[in-house]
């Protein structure tokens, strides 16, 4: 499949296409209808995924796959258009920008997902250059993940999947004469991903996976129809609220996030949460600590939680997220009891970054999101080769180290800081006041 490699001049002027595959019929929903018009908040999960998708400024078509009997047909139609009858084509909702797309094509399904797929690949208007395919189950993935998605295809990637890295221990497991299970190994989860939709596809890749993948394969989604033919498919981070809502648990999960998402942001009783991101030596933990003071607030270091775990008999080697992880669980008892939280750690990637978020949110939490930078690099090498340890056991890591740290761009902080430009006390004024500004 060699024409799926780079070729980033044909992706990024191709109009951005979504097939949203709302065909299914949700058995282990038990709600006795198309899983798509099952309610969740009031609004058919259908609409919930097509509204999240349209916060999405890229997409410029839609096309929903409807079930394949003609009552389904109508009756998704139905949940598409507002009272009046006339299509929803406004971007509103949570998110949303403000704007206007063509009105979704409605198309009937097929008798597998696969074949539903094909059937709204076949309704693009051919000037779709580029094709998301998304389950409407996800319905409350955020507008930012297809995005992220639509950005990896245009930088020459022929097939792309958003994917969250596996936190749970995983068990190969064989079953026994009795169908009973026993464990046979333990499987390394370090390379393991769980894998979300939306995916993205350059048009002609998406089409020559239809079109010469063996059906009797068994393959679950279109990415896998892409390996199938030993095409390479690209992964960028999920998020936590990519979960399919397949159990009536997931409706009520997800019905949740929906509830927080509604408490009024001027609420005087939310706990704040303040998430620092830099790379080590820019001064954090010199600026969090100025910060809790004037806060107050409790500071949630990640230095600290993890040689705490070292000393509890964990191995510095096998520590991995698990700090994290503690530092997650320790801030949500924190916001839960209406403390705020400043959380101090590199925070580098999409991953944790969006974590702190769902924590934030779980909480009912003032998430203020804040990049600390250091302008100055003899400035800030001077203080990462100057620094001493104030925490046992804890090694600080080389200026070869940090440089090699990953820190991605963060487009969503509220506030970007430079430390070589004021001091931790002034910068942490500036943090108070900001927060004073946004809850007046």
């Amino acid at each position: 499949m060699n024409e799926q490699q780079s070729r980033p001049g044909h992706a990024e002027h191709g109009r951005v296409g979504l097939i949203l595959v709302a065909a299914g019929q949700g058995t282990r929903l038990g709600a006795g209808m198309p899983k798509a018009l099952v309610p969740l908040a009031g609004e058919p999960i259908v609409l919930h995924a097509l509204m999240s998708a349209l916060g999405c400024a890229d997409i410029t078509d839609v096309v929903v796959v409807a079930p394949a009997d003609r009552e389904g047909l109508q009756q998704l139609s139905a949940a598409l258009s507002p009272p009046d009858g006339s299509p929803r084509t406004d971007r509103t909702g949570p998110g949303v920008q403000t704007g206007r797309v063509p009105v979704p094509t409605i198309v009937p399904g097929g008798a597998e997902r696969s074949d539903s797929v094909a059937l709204g690949l076949a309704a693009l208007p051919p000037e779709v250059g580029i094709v998301l395919v998304h389950d409407a189950a996800r319905a409350l993935i955020p507008p930012e993940v297809f995005a992220r998605v639509v950005h990896a295809v245009r930088a020459g990637h022929a097939a792309v999947a958003p994917a969250l890295a596996v936190v749970d221990t995983i068990k190969q497991v064989e079953v026994d004469p009795d169908g009973g299970e026993h464990v046979v190994a333990t499987v390394d989860r370090s390379t393991l991903r769980a894998v979300q939709t939306p995916q993205g596809f350059l048009r002609e890749t998406l089409e020559r996976a239809h079109a010469e993948t063996d059906p009797a394969m068994a393959v679950t989604d279109d990415a896998g129809m892409v390996e199938a033919l030993g095409g390479r498919v690209h992964v960028v981070p999920g998020h936590a609220r990519g979960m399919k809502i397949t159990t009536p648990h997931d409706l009520q999960v997800a019905a949740g996030w929906l509830a927080q998402d509604e408490r009024p942001a001027e609420s005087p009783a939310r706990p704040v949460l303040v998430v620092l991101s830099g790379l080590p030596g820019v001064g954090k933990t010199e600026l969090a600590r100025e910060l809790c003071r004037l806060l107050p607030a409790a500071h949630l270091r990640v230095d600290t939680i993890e040689q705490g775990l070292v000393r509890g008999g964990i191995p510095e080697e096998e520590l991995g997220p698990k700090g994290y992880a503690a530092a997650y669980a320790v801030a949500a008892d924190q916001l839960a009891a209406g403390l705020g939280v400043v959380a101090d750690m590199v925070n580098g990637i999409p991953l944790v970054r969006e974590a702190w978020d769902e924590v934030g949110l779980r909480a009912g939490a003032r998430v203020l999101r804040v990049l600390v930078e250091c302008s100055d690099e003899d400035t800030h090498r001077r203080r990462v080769e100057d620094r001493t340890a104030d925490i046992e056991g804890h090694a600080l890591p080389t200026w070869v180290q940090v440089t090699g740290r990953e820190l991605h761009p963060w487009p969503e902080a509220d506030l970007r800081l430079d430390t070589a430009a004021a001091a931790p006390h002034t910068l942490a004024v500036r943090i108070a006041d900001h927060l004073r500004e946004v809850t007046s």
